[in-house]
C-alpha cells in the first residue's frame, strides 16, 4: 500500500464492517481520515451509524496501533472518543483490514463535524483553501470569552491524558475540533473543543528520545525541539503546556508568538506581550499566557491542572449573544402560548345549537295524541320573558254528518 493509493480510496469501498462515505483532507501527515457508515448487519445499539475511520499510511502502522491504545484509556468530553471495531466478541480498538490495494491498520472514532480551531483562526484567501495570515497581516483573534473558554477545555483535556501517563506532543489548532451540540442555538457561545490526533503521543512510563518527527515546528516546546532539553531532562507534561500557551497566544492576538523554530529554541528571545497587541486582554490572562511560554520548563505551570485553575480565575465578559438568543426563543415561546390561550378562550364563546325538542299534548277528545313540531332552530340566543307564551292545543274539528238517502215508499 502506498500513500498515493490511500489518498485515492473511493467512496463505497467496503472495509470490514464499514463502508467509506468520503475522505477528509489535511487531517494528519501519518494517516488519512474517512467518514464511514456502519454496514446494516453490524449495527448495534449504543453505536453511531456514522463514524470517522483513521487509516495509517505505510510507514506509520505501528504508530496508529499505539495511538488507538492511548485513546482507549481516555474518557473525557474534551478528548476524542474511540469506538471498538465492530464484529469482534471482545473490545478491539485497532484492526488490520483488507483494502483494494492491500492490508492496513485502522481504528474508528467519533465523527466531529463542527470544524476546527484552525478554521476559526483563518479565512479563505485563495481558491485552494485556507491559509494562515502572515504575522504582519490582518489579525483574526477570537473573542475573549471564546479564547478563555477553549483554553480551559484544552487544559482540562491535557490534565486528563497526563493522569493516564500520556503526553500529546502535537497540541495545535488543526488538532482541536469542535463537537456539534444539541440545541446549540441555546448553548453557550463557546464551542465544545475536542483534542484529537495522538499520532506522535508518548507514554510517560517509557521515556525515549528521538527525532522531532511530524510535529508542527511552530507549536513545539524548546525541549521538544532539542529533544533532550538544555539541562538534559526528558520531555514531559510541561511540553504540552508550552504548546497550549502558543495556541492561547494565537487565539488572543491572531499571531504566533514565535515565527520560526529558531526563535523557540533561542533562550534570549521573548515574545511580544499580548496586551501590546490587544490592550483589552486582562492582565491576569496575559500573565498566564507568558508563564506558559517560559523557555525554562521549571518556570512554567508544572501541571495542566495548575494552568486550568489559573484560567478559571480569569474574569470573562458576559455571554450576551447566548442570552439574547435564549431571550428571543423564550419570547417567541411566550407569544405562541399566549396566542394559543387566546384562541382556546374564544372557542368557548361560540353558542351551541340547541337540540330539537318535541312537545306532546294530549287532547281531551278521543283519538291519538297529536305531535306539535318545535320552533325553528336558530343560533341567536333567546331572551327569557316574564310571561310564558301560551301553548296552543289544536282541537280536532268534528266532521259533518253525511245524510243517508231513505227509500221512498212505493218506489
Amino acid at each position: 500500500m502506498s500513500s498515493e493509493e490511500l489518498d485515492k480510496l473511493l467512496p463505497g469501498t467496503i472495509v470490514g464492517p464499514y463502508r467509506i462515505v468520503r475522505g477528509f483532507r489535511g487531517r494528519g501527515g501519518m494517516a488519512r481520515v474517512f467518514e464511514v457508515e456502519v454496514r446494516e448487519k453490524y449495527r448495534r445499539p449504543g453505536f453511531p451509524i456514522r463514524m470517522a475511520m483513521k487509516v495509517a499510511k505505510p510507514d506509520h502502522q505501528a504508530a496508529l496501533s499505539a495511538e488507538a491504545d492511548y485513546l482507549s484509556r481516555f474518557d473525557h468530553p474534551n478528548v476524542v472518543r474511540i469506538f471498538p471495531i465492530l464484529g469482534y466478541h471482545r473490545p478491539v480498538y485497532a484492526a488490520r483490514g483488507d483494502f483494494p490495494f492491500g492490508q492496513g491498520w485502522y481504528y474508528t472514532m467519533e465523527l466531529l463535524t463542527g470544524g476546527s480551531l484552525y478554521h476559526h483562526l483563518c479565512r479563505p484567501t485563495t481558491l485552494t483553501g485556507m491559509i494562515r495570515p502572515p504575522a504582519d497581516g490582518e489579525e483574526h483573534p477570537l473573542h475573549l470569552l471564546q479564547a478563555v473558554g477553549i483554553a480551559r477545555q484544552l487544559a482540562a483535556a491535557l490534565e486528563h491524558i497526563h493522569q493516564r501517563f500520556v503526553i500529546n506532543l502535537d497540541v495545535k489548532p488543526g488538532n482541536v475540533l469542535f463537537r456539534q451540540r444539541r440545541f446549540r442555538y441555546l448553548q453557550s457561545s463557546v464551542p465544545q473543543a475536542v483534542l484529537c490526533d495522538f499520532g506522535i503521543a508518548r507514554d510517560l512510563r517509557y521515556p525515549r528520545t528521538g527525532l522531532l518527527g511530524v510535529a508542527t515546528p511552530e507549536y513545539v516546546s524548546p525541549e521538544q525541539a532539542l529533544e533532550t532539553g538544555r539541562r538534559g531532562q526528558p520531555v514531559d507534561v510541561r511540553t504540552d503546556i508550552f504548546s497550549l500557551g502558543i495556541v492561547l497566544y494565537e487565539m488572543l492576538t491572531g499571531r504566533l508568538p514565535f515565527e520560526n523554530i529558531a526563535l523557540i529554541v533561542d533562550p534570549q528571545y521573548r515574545p511580544m506581550p499580548p496586551r501590546q497587541i490587544r490592550p483589552s486582554i486582562p492582565p491576569a490572562l496575559e500573565e498566564i499566557t507568558l508563564r506558559a511560554l517560559e523557555k525554562d520548563p521549571n518556570r512554567r505551570f508544572q501541571t495542566a491542572s495548575e494552568m486550568r485553575a489559573a484560567l478559571e480565575r480569569v474574569p470573562v465578559p458576559p455571554d450576551w449573544n447566548a442570552w439574547g438568543r435564549r431571550a428571543l426563543v423564550g419570547g417567541t415561546a411566550a407569544v405562541v402560548l399566549l396566542m394559543g390561550g387566546w384562541g382556546l378562550s374564544h372557542i368557548g364563546e361560540v353558542t351551541p345549537t340547541p337540540p330539537a325538542t318535541v312537545t306532546v299534548t294530549e287532547s281531551p277528545t278521543a283519538g291519538p295524541p297529536l305531535v306539535e313540531p318545535s320552533p325553528t332552530r336558530t343560533s341567536a340566543p333567546v331572551r327569557p320573558t316574564s310571561t310564558p307564551a301560551p301553548t296552543k292545543t289544536p282541537t280536532p274539528t268534528p266532521r259533518p254528518v253525511t245524510p243517508t238517502p231513505s227509500p221512498t215508499p212505493g218506489g
